[in-house]
């Protein structure tokens, strides 16, 4: 009964007489209470890690997602001076790594880089720094020089770079076949670098080694990134006019030159050997690849396979020439099966015998410069410092030969890889607390149908449209970055967690109040993106 008016007199406002404080519980410091409190501690993406250039690709996600376009451009710039050219020729090693494929799939990172490259293209580029008085001299136009070029420049040192060839861009323009890499796509994106940070290029311009001495005096600094122009030819091959390498013929081609001949074999399984192959069927000819290894180990890039098998493009693996004979008419073929013996590879039973009017080799790549020999006062960066590798490890190759230099002229008070955490590795899949996201498949890539694309040098992937990269970039998981999602603070028993969205920094986004957290440690279970951890409360 006496309940039932305890009822009544709440219902009438009065609760007198009830155990209930009017006051506010802030006076209560229960945060003493705890063994463990909970810190923002941000981690490297897998993407960032994977990524010779160390990209932060979490953060421009956000922004190009956001409808921040221009700003995420600003970002991917920091580390990457051709996401055009990048956009379409990297392997995305970034996408490889991705998190969301063991969710459902990879982000297209590659694609969302190639639209804000494409965007940047009438964007110049911010310079900030004034110009100096120190002088750096650059052989090679290529990725690895380009790049050298833009991060000196940035400091304000003068840049000149000597090119051989009528046009700048080295491998970019004369091995990557137009229509992987469209030549108005290149150029535009050179052009806006040079013009942006006023580097000085001097095209028809080749530099002996012999001039190497009278350059040193000239300038403060060389940096040689003449890149690995010549195709290595196997010396059981006969020297011969039908003898041709994969390089030669690519940079013959991208010059509009006219290829001789109509039946062609290509040896080799690089990128080299299926850019020369699909590049010459698209000149009409007959053409086949012979491949020492199987297809699963072709080094070249999966999504060239791919699209040379739809080509019709045929591949014989498992095969080696053994013999070359010129007999009048064309070259003659002895190919053996190939076996393994130890390391090396060797012919073991014949298959067959074959005439064609070209061979092509696509089975290495050397130095033509003779920069080799200059000693170790030369600076070099690119394919000639590391070997034949990606546009996006030449490029990084350049930014180191740049930070080397800016470190001689004790211009580098900043890290040019600011988006480098520490040695600490990359956030996992596991790290991650995915309760709170849907399974969204990848956009499915465009691209001209095979029968197409034969018949020109279009590219074959005419890619996405800002709304559909908009989409795709919001199914990035921002791994390690907190997105002050807002879970952790929906989800805190205490109230002790605050949102500062407006906040520059991300480690002031997430604010604990430690004086009434108890350290449950709910937060940081729940944190979507892994960037809460529980630290001893000492």
């Amino acid at each position: 009964m006496t309940e039932l008016k305890h009822i009544e007199a709440i219902r009438n406002g009065d609760f007198s007489g009830l155990p209930i404080a009017f006051s506010s519980t802030a006076v209560n410091m229960t945060g003493s209470w705890k063994f463990f409190r909970p810190a923002l501690k941000p981690k490297k993406s897998p993407c960032l890690e994977a990524c010779p250039l160390h990209i932060a690709i979490a953060d421009y996600m956000q922004e190009f997602t956001a409808g921040n376009h221009l700003q995420a451009l600003k970002i991917l710039r920091q580390n990457n001076p051709l996401p055009a050219v990048t956009g379409r020729v990297c392997p995305n090693f970034c996408q490889s790594a991705c998190n969301r494929t063991d969710f459902d799939e990879a982000v297209l990172i590659g694609n969302v880089e190639r639209a804000l490259g494409d965007l940047g293209l009438t964007q110049p580029h911010s310079v900030e720094n004034q110009e100096r008085h120190e002088k750096v001299a650059i052989i090679g136009s290529g990725p690895a020089g380009l790049a050298a070029a833009v991060f000196l420049a940035r400091q304000g040192v003068q840049v000149t770079i000597f090119e051989q060839a009528e046009n700048p861009g080295g491998l970019l323009r004369y091995g990557i076949p137009a229509y992987r890499l469209p030549r108005q796509i290149l150029e535009k994106e050179i052009k806006n670098i040079i013009d942006s940070y006023k580097i000085k290029l001097l095209c028809n311009h080749k530099i002996e080694p012999a001039d190497f001495e009278k350059l040193s005096t000239e300038y403060d600094a060389v940096i040689a990134a003449p890149g690995l122009t010549q195709s290595s030819i196997p010396k059981s091959w006969p020297k011969n006019a039908r003898v041709k390498g994969a390089l030669e013929i690519l940079a013959a081609i991208s010059r509009g030159k006219d290829i001789s001949g109509q039946n062609f074999v290509v040896i080799g399984g690089g990128n080299a050997a299926l850019d020369a192959a699909r590049s010459l069927k698209r000149l009409g000819k007959t053409v086949k690849i012979i491949y020492r290894r199987t297809l699963d180990e072709m080094p070249a890039y999966p999504d060239e396979i791919q699209e040379a098998q739809a080509e019709g493009l045929p591949i014989q693996e498992v095969a080696i020439i053994e013999k070359v004979t010129d007999n009048g008419s064309g070259l003659s073929l002895d190919i053996h099966r190939s076996q393994k013996n130890g390391d090396r590879i060797e012919a073991a039973d014949f298959i067959e015998s074959i005439t064609t009017d070209c061979l092509i080799a696509a089975t290495g790549q050397e130095s033509g410069s003779g920069f080799q020999d200059c000693g170790p006062d030369l600076l070099k960066a690119g394919d000639f410092s590391h070997g034949a590798a990606s546009v996006a490890e030449a490029l990084a190759s350049g930014r180191r030969a740049a930070e080397t230099i800016l470190r001689k002229f004790g211009l580098f008070s900043e890290r040019l890889d600011p988006n480098q955490v520490e040695n600490h590795p990359p956030i996992t899949y596991e790290q991650l607390h995915l309760n709170y996201y849907t399974k969204k498949p990848a956009i499915k890539i465009p691209q001209l149908t095979a029968a197409t694309r034969t018949t020109n040098f279009s590219e074959v992937h005419p890619g996405l449209s800002l709304e559909q990269l908009e989409s795709e970039a919001g199914r990035c998981l921002s791994c390690g970055s907190c997105t002050t999602c807002g879970i952790c603070w929906f989800f805190c028993p205490d109230v002790a967690i605050a949102i500062n969205r407006e906040s520059g920094n991300s480690e002031s986004q997430i604010l604990f109040d430690y004086d009434h957290c108890k350290g449950c440690g709910q937060c940081a279970e729940i944190c979507p993106r892994g960037v809460i951890e529980m630290e001893e409360d000492l």
